[in-house]
């Protein structure tokens, strides 16, 4: 009995955190794919918005999953298995979304239906089945409204939870109820909670573990101020970039961007002017990139930028979009636009075959930065090109 039990209970423990584990990292996939925040940090227990459609493909499963729990009962005593087929219904709400509760909620309904249809179930079973379900729904999607931290959630649920059971229970045993089955009830609502509590445990735990590596690994990635990659990570995307370039006979650009007034734009509106000028300035080249999948955006230092195109040509108009939207940026009420200028030296380079590739990685930036400064000599506010063979 005991070993029947352990074994329900792990199985029945080991699916429910797989389908929610599967819930949350599909629809952070989904979310990191369509909105394109690999370059900005997310928020801890922050909600996911995903599609209708992957709501509803979640729901489905999710659904299904509760039915297969239900056939997979949790042996307690002679009378009545637990069934924790409810638990991922408050799951899919709180970690994935109010549709994704409400289609997990019905494929459950409609699974035990048929199943009690072939079975010919009694009448109780069936109002059991749809009350508990509806009920827990409800509840998860009143949690969801307000906000709740994980552990408040959990247990506000689980109250709720047993409460409408014990009722529903005393309702339909009203005339049969004695000590035995008010010993079976709490033996039940014990090993449910367990299992309830225990789940919410892992889950939370491992969405936070999950979360903070996000972080750490955005924080070492990432620039914190434009959201743009940092210099250690230009200098992995260049290595790479070059890499491809001689291995696989792949054209690359790099352009260093430098502006050419900051130093009085800091002296002139402050420091936190400055910084909302660096933000502003790197949101319009994010924006713009969006347009050219081929290149990465940098910040490499205090008011300089880098971009890597892997690809042959540079978009003739880039840089000239770039220039209408900083003309066109409103960063403070007096702020003068006209000191928003950059200086770009931009270095194409083509592989050769056969060539010796004699140069390498630090001569390449050597090079962007010796046209970044025959830009700056040349009068600032433009882009000086060179094209380099490798």
């Amino acid at each position: 009995m005991i070993i029947n039990f352990l074994n329900s209970y792990i199985i029945n423990l080991a699916i429910i955190v797989a389908t929610i584990f599967g819930l949350y990292f599909s629809s952070l996939k989904h979310y990191l794919t369509n909105d394109e925040v690999e370059v900005e940090f997310i928020e801890p227990s922050a909600k996911l918005k995903i599609s209708f459609s992957t709501e509803i493909i979640l729901g489905l499963f999710i659904g299904l999953m509760c039915f297969f729990i239900s056939m997979n009962r949790i042996p307690v005593d002679n009378m009545r298995s637990v069934d924790v087929r409810y638990l991922p219904v408050y799951f899919s709400v709180y970690y994935g979304s109010p549709m994704t509760g409400i289609v997990t909620a019905l494929t459950l309904i409609g699974t035990k239906s048929i199943e009690y249809y072939f079975f010919e179930a009694l009448p109780s079973e069936i109002i059991n089945n749809v009350a508990i379900t509806i009920a827990i729904l409800i509840i998860s999607i009143l949690i969801d409204k307000k906000q709740m931290k994980p552990k408040k959630a959990i247990l506000t649920c689980l109250i709720y939870t047993i409460i409408i059971r014990f009722f529903l229970a005393t309702l339909v045993l009203f005339k049969d109820l004695n000590l035995e089955l008010m010993i079976h009830f709490c033996l039940h609502s014990l090993v449910f909670s367990s299992l309830f509590l225990i789940t919410g445990w892992l889950l939370n735990n491992a969405i936070i573990i999950s979360e903070r590596i996000h972080v750490y690994r955005t924080s070492s990635v990432f620039d914190s101020l434009t959201g743009a990659y940092n210099k250690e990570s230009f200098y992995f995307f260049l290595d790479i970039a070059y890499n491809q370039a001689i291995h696989e006979n792949k054209a690359f650009s790099l352009a260093l961007i430098d502006f050419d007034n900051f130093k009085e734009i800091n002296d002139t509106y402050g420091h936190l002017v400055g910084d909302k000028v660096l933000s502003e300035v790197a949101s319009s080249f994010q924006s713009c990139s969006k347009k050219f999948s081929s290149l990465q955006f940098f910040r490499i230092g205090g008011d300089e930028l880098a971009i890597i195109w892997k690809q042959e040509e540079i978009p003739s108009n880039y840089f000239k979009i770039i220039n209408t939207k900083l003309k066109k940026l409103e960063i403070e009420k007096d702020f003068d636009n006209d000191l928003l200028s950059l200086s770009i030296g931009l270095v194409h380079l083509s592989p050769q075959q056969k060539s010796e590739k004699t140069i390498n990685v630090k001569q390449i930036f050597r090079l962007a930065d010796e046209a970044l400064y025959e830009a700056k000599k040349a009068g600032k506010n433009q882009v000086i090109e060179k094209n380099i063979t490798i």
